[in-house]
């Protein structure tokens, strides 16, 4: 039971002497990293114990049931007398969600004589949509399996209501329970529901404990909700653990987020120390990000431009990209000017700066200056950094679209094309969302790029230019024959990112009965998130809920015969530009995928693909065989697979545009991304080459690939 809050003085005495415990076990850390002792941390080895699934053909059956979404099938293997068909069933019911299993493993958790189904049934039901009784889950909380215990705190955070979490918080968890205590907290939040005495708890668990990870847990809370108005009693304590937290202690970088968002100026010394100084790049990250909402002041902006020149790319990237955003003082604006003219060729800083740049500078400055650099990233004949300079053509000071954007939006190249297509909607919604509604030629200047990006097919120019056709001015140009004549022309999985695009836009326009047949045809479209976008676009239109069926599509079965060899932890080494990455995968919790990359791999489908999307202290994320611009696949998909492997530091997952979407391409986190969990399939984790990770940036590639079969199979 969690006691009474202590005495301020208490408190104060407390929080002093633990903060000297924390400085005292951080340094020896620091030094046990400088000395090459201590990895970097990375998610266990093993977070669901094996069941030999590799040579097991009852269990492999209950995978292809899984595999195949035959809800019926899996839960007949509830009641089987062996207890690894039984864990196994219930493990496979948190990737097929079907809510009619939610009674039979509530059976199993409360009954089954088996730890690990107990276990599985637990972070099954943690996955399950709609209502999960929450009084077994609670039963569970007094388990002799630690793991069950586990599951079950991290199932209440999934599934539970404001009433679970005060009692939640109220229970005796100490020791290794803590950590999952205080993620569940956020898990709660993250789904809009809080607590005063959940916030005291977590204050608690941040003073009281020298743990890194119960610490890091409990900071991730503040650091992650959107707002600070859930904890705002607590704010000064907040800010005092980061005032007082150690070097490299994990948790500043959640803390001073946090901080961030109570938007006190008088907090800007605070962050501008962490953005200078902090020793954890990512913690330099979040100061910058922390500092987006202050722009105003020019101190701000000065911290900012100074971090333009940090040692480590992301927080350069970082600052340039918070700058993106801001309209500052043509004095300031002409100190990022000089930074480009010094650093020309680093266009990844660059083309943030320069949408800065054009809203900030006297026009006679301003102007020729961005467009130069725009012209110089053209005749370069580099897409990518063409594309990162072209969005600030949308923020020059002038009455009309730059020739340099709709001469780009034809571009062959579809990185260049979505980008300036990109810009010309962005122009249009904010500048002439007024006025050019009222002249028909200025509309037709927007309109005829945007519907030709539309009506040229590409996934990636549809998703750029499909939004703004939805806007009412554009009806009387056939913007929604253009839609729906070029959602006649697409095809799922290659387009399903178009198709989606082109229904959410329909979904917008106002009035439509072509637009509602659109999107009542696609409603027996065979994919399911087809099927789904049509219904909720629908609901728009006619106010009420759209039913939809919820049949998936097939998807390659497993090759168990290509699996067993593999063993449980075969390892993805990827040769980058930037040096070796080794993937450490787990075949048993994510057969499907595991086969699938691996197969990938072997066909040499990943040598020369780039990293397209990098997010500092986010993911990295590559993969895309087919474009490589991110808006491609390998020609099919594949299911989720939700497994028990968490978001922590190094972990490798699979994107995806939606449940059962997956293909090819994957991401490694940053660090730990507890939203993630059972959202995107994860499926191993980096054992070697994370500091290589920490320097790939956008457009660096894989140069070749390798599987390592597991030798202790």
């Amino acid at each position: 039971m969690f006691g009474p809050l202590r005495s301020p003085a208490s408190a104060l005495a407390s929080s002093f002497m633990a903060a000297i415990a924390r400085t005292l076990l951080f340094t020896v850390l620091l030094a046990s990293l400088l000395t090459g002792s201590v990895q970097a941390q990375v998610p266990p080895t093993d977070t669901r114990p094996s069941d030999g699934l590799l040579t097991a053909d009852e269990l492999q059956k209950v995978v292809n049931a899984q595999v195949r979404r035959d809800a019926d099938a899996v839960m007949g293997n509830l009641d089987a007398d062996d207890a690894a068909v039984r864990a196994r069933a219930a493990f496979a019911l948190a990737s097929v969600q079907d809510s009619s299993a939610v009674p039979l493993l509530l059976d199993r958790l409360v009954d089954d004589p088996s730890p690990q189904v107990r276990a599985d049934a637990a972070f099954a039901l943690g996955q399950m949509p709609g209502d999960v009784p929450a009084e077994p889950l609670f039963r569970a909380l007094d388990d002799t399996a630690p793991e069950v215990r586990r599951l079950a705190i991290e199932a209440l955070g999934k599934t539970g209501t404001e009433e679970n979490l005060r009692r939640m918080v109220e229970q005796d968890l100490a020791g290794t329970l803590e950590a999952t205590l205080a993620l569940s907290v956020a898990r709660f939040g993250l789904r809009g529901i809080h607590d005063s005495l959940a916030v005291d708890r977590l204050v608690g668990l941040l003073t009281e404990t020298d743990d890194p990870t119960v610490r890091q847990n409990a900071a991730y809370y503040f650091g992650r909700m959107e707002s600070s108005t859930p904890w705002q009693h607590r704010a000064g304590d907040v800010r005092s653990e980061l005032t007082t937290s150690a070097p490299g202690d994990p948790a500043a970088m959640h803390l001073i987020r946090a901080v961030g968002r109570l938007d006190d100026p008088a907090d800007d010394p605070l962050l501008f120390d962490a953005l200078r100084a902090a020793t954890d790049w990512r913690a330099r990250v979040s100061a910058a990000t922390a500092l987006a909402p202050r722009t105003d002041r020019p101190t701000v902006v000065a911290a900012l431009t100074e971090s333009l020149n940090d040692s480590i790319p992301h927080v350069a990237i970082t600052a340039a990209e918070v700058l993106s955003h801001a309209t500052i003082a043509p004095s300031q604006s002409g100190a990022l000017i000089t930074w480009v003219e010094a650093h020309p060729d680093r266009w990844r800083v660059v083309g943030r700066l320069l949408q800065c740049i054009a809203r900030s500078s006297d026009d006679p400055v301003g102007r020729p200056f961005v467009q130069g650099i725009v012209r110089r990233y053209a005749s370069q004949r580099s897409a990518v950094a063409h594309a990162a300079a072209l969005p600030a053509l949308a923020y020059l000071k002038t009455d009309r679209i730059s020739p340099a954007l709709t001469a780009a939006a034809r571009s062959d190249d579809p990185r260049a094309a979505a980008a300036a297509l990109s810009a010309i909607a962005d122009r249009w919604e904010r500048r002439h969302a007024g006025a050019d509604r009222l002249s028909p030629a200025r509309v037709s200047r927007y309109f005829e790029p945007l519907a030709a990006g539309v009506f040229r097919g590409d996934v990636a120019t549809i998703n750029a230019a499909a939004p703004a056709l939805a806007d009412s001015s554009f009806a009387t140009q056939g913007a929604t024959g253009i839609l729906t004549s070029t959602l006649e022309q697409l095809s799922t999985p290659d387009d399903l990112e178009g198709m989606t695009a082109i229904l959410r836009a329909l979904g917008e326009v106002p009035g439509s009965d072509a637009a509602t047949a659109a999107l009542r045809e696609q409603l027996q479209h065979e994919h399911p998130v087809i099927r789904a976008t049509a219904a909720t676009s629908l609901a728009n239109h006619t106010g009420t809920e759209v039913p939809v069926d919820d049949e998936t599509v097939d998807t390659r079965p497993i090759d168990w015969s290509a699996a067993e060899p593999l063993g449980r932890h075969p390892r993805l080494i990827l040769e980058t530009n930037r040096g070796r990455v080794v993937i450490e995968m787990d075949v048993e919790q994510a057969p499907q995928t595991v086969t699938t990359l691996t197969s990938l791999a072997h066909e040499g489908a990943y040598d020369g693909v780039p990293f397209h999307r990098v997010v500092p202290n986010f993911v990295v994320q590559g993969g895309d065989v087919a474009r490589y611009d991110g808006w491609g696949g390998p020609g099919f998909t594949i299911r989720s697979e939700f497994t028990r492997i968490p978001y922590q530091r190094g972990t490798a997952g699979i994107a995806s545009a939606g449940k059962d979407t997956e293909g090819s391409q994957f991401f490694i986190t940053h660090s730990m991304q507890p939203h993630l969990d059972g959202r995107y399939t994860a499926f191993g984790r980096v054992v070697e080459g994370m500091d290589v990770v920490d320097r790939l940036l956008p457009d660096d590639s894989i140069l070749s690939t390798q599987v390592v079969e597991d030798d202790e199979r």
